[in-house]
C-alpha cells in the first residue's frame, strides 16, 4: 500500500476530515482488500475479525448469484439496513461493498441517497476495479482513491494474452485446450523468470546466499505479481465484452482496450449479458484455483472451456 495515501487518510481521520466515502479504485481482491482492512484497523482498533471479514462494524457485501449483481434487494435489507442500525462496539461503523461497479441503477440509486446523508459514524468502502462503470453521482460525492498505481501485464505477456482473447472466433474443445496450454506456458515462463530475477537480485545486492526456503518465497511472491497481472487484464476484457453489450452504441463507451473495439463488438453478439457476467464470477473461482497451487496444466483446460469469451 502506498505510504502516502496511508499516512494522508490518517491525519483526515485524527483531525475528524474523514470522507462520507471513499471510493477505492485498483483490483479489489489484493490492494483494494490491503486498503480497506487498514482504514477498518483505524477506526475500529485492530482486530483480527477485520481482516477475516467478521467484524459486526465492518460486514463485506459481495454480488451474488449468477448475476453478480447487486441488486436493490440486497441493498435495502442488508446494506442499507445496516448503515441505519446502531454501532454494536459504540463506534464506527465501516461497511464496505466490494465490486460496487456491479450494483444495478436501482441499487446505486437508492445506495446514492444514503450516501447524499449519510448516518452517524457511518463510513462506506466502495471497492472497485475501474470508474468506468460506477454512476458518476455516486463518484462525485465520495473520495476517489487509486492503488495498484498503473500497474500492468509486462510484455511479451500482455501481446501474447489479449492476441490470444482477440483470436477466439469460435468455441471447440480442441480451440480451448490449445489456448489453456498458451496461457499455462506463459505462467511457466513467468515462473521461470521470477526465481532466474530473484537469483540475479541475490548476487547483486545480498552480502550472503539466503537460504533455499527465502528464495522459494520470494520467487513465489514474484510470479504472483505477475500472474495476478494476467487475471486483470483478462477481467479487464471481460468487462469491456460487458460495457460494449450493455451501452449498444461502441462510440459513446470507454474501453480499456479501444484498440479492439470492433472485435470485441462482433464478440459480444453471440452471448446474452448474464453469460458475459458469469464470466466474472467464473474467473474468480480460477483464481481461488490457482492460489492453492492447483497446477495450471490441469485446471486452464476446465475454465477456458467454459469462459464466454
Amino acid at each position: 500500500m502506498d505510504d502516502a495515501i496511508r499516512e494522508g487518510l490518517k491525519r483526515a481521520f485524527d483531525a475528524g476530515r474523514q470522507a462520507q466515502g471513499y471510493l477505492v479504485v485498483g483490483p479489489v481482491r489484493h490492494e483494494g482488500r490491503e486498503l480497506a482492512e487498514w482504514i477498518g484497523t483505524q477506526l475500529l482498533g485492530n482486530s483480527s475479525t477485520i481482516h477475516e471479514h467478521v467484524h459486526p462494524d465492518m460486514p463485506w457485501f459481495e454480488p451474488e448469484k449468477k448475476s453478480r449483481i447487486i441488486g436493490i434487494d440486497m441493498m435495502r435489507t442488508r446494506i442499507l439496513d445496516m448503515a441505519q442500525q446502531s454501532s454494536l462496539s459504540g463506534g464506527w461503523k465501516v461497511p464496505v461493498i466490494v465490486s460496487a461497479e456491479r450494483m444495478n441503477a436501482a441499487a446505486a440509486n437508492a445506495f446514492l441517497k444514503t450516501l447524499e446523508e449519510p448516518p452517524p459514524k457511518t463510513l462506506f468502502l466502495l471497492l472497485v476495479d475501474s470508474l468506468l462503470d460506477v454512476l458518476p453521482t455516486i463518484v462525485s460525492r465520495c473520495q476517489v482513491i487509486a492503488v495498484g498505481g498503473t500497474r500492468r501485464l509486462e510484455e511479451p505477456w500482455r501481446t501474447q494474452v489479449l492476441t490470444l482473447l482477440a483470436g477466439v472466433t469460435e468455441k471447440s474443445v480442441l480451440k480451448d485446450t490449445a489456448r489453456a496450454e498458451c496461457l499455462s506456458a506463459i505462467l511457466d515462463e513467468m515462473n521461470e523468470r521470477a526465481e532466474e530475477q530473484v537469483r540475479s537480485e541475490i548476487r547483486a545486492n545480498a552480502v550472503v546466499e539466503l537460504d533455499t526456503d527465502t528464495v522459494s518465497a520470494l520467487t513465489g511472491a514474484q510470479a504472483k505479481a505477475w500472474r495476478m497481472d494476467l487475471l486483470f487484464t483478462v477481467e479487464q476484457w471481460m468487462r469491456d465484452m460487458i460495457r460494449v453489450h450493455v451501452a449498444g452504441s461502441m462510440e459513446e463507451v470507454q474501453l480499456v482496450f479501444p484498440e479492439y473495439r470492433e472485435v470485441l463488438a462482433t464478440r459480444v453478439q453471440k452471448y446474452p449479458l448474464a453469460k458475459l457476467l458469469e464470466n466474472l464470477s467464473m474467473l474468480e473461482m480460477l483464481e481461488t484455483h490457482l492460489e492453492r497451487n492447483l497446477s495450471p496444466a490441469q485446471i486452464l483446460p476446465y475454465w477456458m472451456d467454459r469462459f464466454y469469451l
